[in-house]
């Protein structure tokens, strides 16, 4: 807790640093004014898709979403910045939340605190992306109490925004919640339906005349700031058909290590790697579209905390990768705002620790097929652990007919656990 503490006023303190020596910079929040925009052209029945809809800058979201901006044109301007920032920072503690729900909540704001550090976070926030509230939508949904009839919908609104989150659907459908692929959707289809009827103009532009596959009315594919699979394929000149099969079959083991982590009871696990690909898979991903690293972070933070030093070193990795070290000052080849982190030299870097996820998490189903005592199998058994604890009860032995053995004591859990964790197929 002393730790984390520290981490988080380090946080906070750095923060204020970079706000004061570029403020203008960091209060612009440019992406929520195009939205802003977006939804001034629906009031004002303008076309969304014509042209730039903020100076040159285009709206390339759905027509649903630019509906569903236009209340942001009825607040003024600094108020909206200043709603739209504190929403976006408790969605984030929302998302820890779901995804370590059994820390408490100073816990779970201070690790909320941490991640603004990470690039991801830290860009989507500057700039007044949407990001962190399709995460929220997401997570929130698949992540929410088993069994719940409205699972689904979070999936299908965030897909209506943006079209990335589809891909749930298709783990939804492989894993056999035939309800849930229905109702995400459904939900999408009612959406989309809902531009149409609101928007109808432009609706036919974007889903009719094809915009919303042209992945270069976003930026360059080839690019340094397309961050996903196609990024790196264009730049080596091998975009279209190259990128399609790679995507298919990362894209195919990507869902096939979701179904077994679910089947496995590893439903973070499983709907972390779904998002990484979400991102990485995609036509075109910019630097903020990854803040699926955060349930990444939280994931392999939960392991380390049970002794995990394969975990210890992902999240190492994680951290690394992700954490926004300035280096480089705005200007004209940089942008408004700072650049950070490693992504911003190397622009490979998160695609590559979504590659990294897949095979860790490859192996640790393949050693669990083994026998072998994994993350998975000591994160479960801690489960019981805490459960037993509390109930004041004994927890019986691995063994069948073994004989009851009483819960460790906090100090010693990690080597307990580990020496008599087997593997679950849940």
């Amino acid at each position: 807790m002393r730790l984390l503490s520290g981490a988080a006023a380090l946080v906070l303190a750095a923060q204020a640093l970079v706000f004061a020596l570029w403020p203008d910079a960091h209060a612009l929040l440019i992406d929520l004014q195009v939205y802003r925009a977006g939804g001034e052209h629906v009031l004002a029945g303008g076309p969304l898709y014509a042209g730039g809809v903020l100076l040159d800058l285009p709206f390339v979201y759905p027509p649903f979403a630019a509906v569903l901006f236009a209340p942001l044109a009825l607040l003024p301007l600094d108020l909206l910045k200043a709603v739209w920032t504190g929403a976006g920072i408790a969605l984030l503690a929302f998302v820890v939340h779901r995804c370590a729900p059994r820390a408490g909540w100073p816990v779970v704001v201070l690790v909320a605190v941490v991640a603004t550090a990470l690039d991801p976070v830290r860009t989507t926030l500057y700039l007044g992306q949407i990001n962190i509230v399709l995460l929220a939508l997401v997570v929130g949904d698949l992540l929410g109490r088993p069994g719940s009839r409205l699972r689904g919908v979070g999936v299908g609104l965030a897909a209506a925004v943006k079209l990335t989150p589809l891909l749930f659907v298709v783990y939804l459908a492989a894993t056999r919640r035939w309800r849930a692929a229905a109702t995400a959707l459904a939900t999408f289809a009612a959406a989309a339906g809902l531009g149409f009827l609101l928007a109808p103009a432009d609706s036919v532009t974007f889903w009719l005349d094809g915009t919303f596959l042209a992945a270069d009315r976003i930026s360059d594919v080839a690019g340094p700031s397309n961050h996903s699979l196609n990024g790196l394929l264009a730049r080596l000149g091998a975009e279209g058909l190259p990128w399609l099969a790679a995507a298919a079959v990362l894209g195919a083991g990507t869902i096939a290590l979701a179904v077994r982590a679910h089947r496995s009871g590893e439903e973070l696990l499983a709907v972390t790697l779904c998002g990484l690909a979400s991102a990485a898979l995609a036509p075109f991903a910019w630097s903020h579209h990854y803040v699926w690293a955060i349930p990444l972070a939280v994931l392999l933070g939960t392991r380390v905390l049970v002794g995990d030093r394969l975990a210890a070193a992902g999240l190492a990795g994680v951290l690394a990768t992700t954490v926004a070290v300035v280096t480089a000052l705005p200007g004209p080849q940089v942008g408004p705002i700072p650049a950070t982190g490693l992504i911003s030299f190397w622009p490979d870097a998160y695609l590559l620790l979504f590659l990294a996820a897949l095979a860790v998490a490859a192996r640790s189903h393949t050693d669990r097929g083994a026998g072998t005592p994994t993350a998975a199998g000591v994160t479960f058994a801690t489960r019981q652990c805490s459960c037993a604890t509390r109930a004041n009860a004994p927890v019986r032995s691995a063994s069948a007919g073994g004989p009851s053995v009483e819960p460790p004591t906090l100090d010693t859990s990690r080597a307990w656990w580990v020496s008599r964790s087997v593997p679950t197929a849940m």
